[in-house]
């Protein structure tokens, strides 16, 4: 029994404007129109301790591996026979690939705001972007046809 799922359209609107909001995000830092304030005092050196650009720098890479994840665990759905089915589950976890495959570039945009350097946050933008073009709707949803 095939799952009952929205239109084509309806998800690609959907991975249009989450990936829209990577460009968007970007935009706002790069045209400054929102900005770091400028800091009281100066930077201490760093002490050796994980700072918060490191710790989102990793946690943006692995959300980003972890959409692919999902992805692949969904194509890889199958039933006793050994044939590939399309799961039930199928669109929470293209919702979840996607919240996955935004958070780099919402990790960008907070260490952008808080004055980190632009190389990070480009970086971040990049890999966002990168798991969004994977996770798009045509490689997530398998075409009528296509099951094994």
């Amino acid at each position: 029994m095939s799952p009952t799922l929205p239109p084509p359209q309806i998800r690609w609107v959907m991975w249009a404007a989450l990936t829209g909001s990577i460009f968007f995000y970007f935009a706002l830092l790069r045209l400054g129109i929102v900005t770091a304030p400028e800091p009281d005092v100066e930077k201490p050196a760093s002490d050796g301790s994980l700072s918060l650009a490191t710790i989102l720098m990793a946690l943006g890479f692995a959300n980003a591996v972890a959409s692919m994840a999902v992805r692949m665990i969904v194509k890889n759905v199958r039933d006793q026979q050994g044939r590939r089915v399309t799961p039930k589950w199928i669109f929470p976890a293209f919702v979840v690939a996607l919240a996955l495959a935004e958070s780099p570039a919402v990790f960008g945009f907070v260490l952008g705001l808080q004055g980190e350097d632009p190389k990070a946050t480009l970086l971040l933008f990049g890999v966002s972007l990168l798991a969004m073009l994977a996770n798009n709707p045509a490689s997530f949803f398998a075409k009528a046809g296509d099951e094994d």
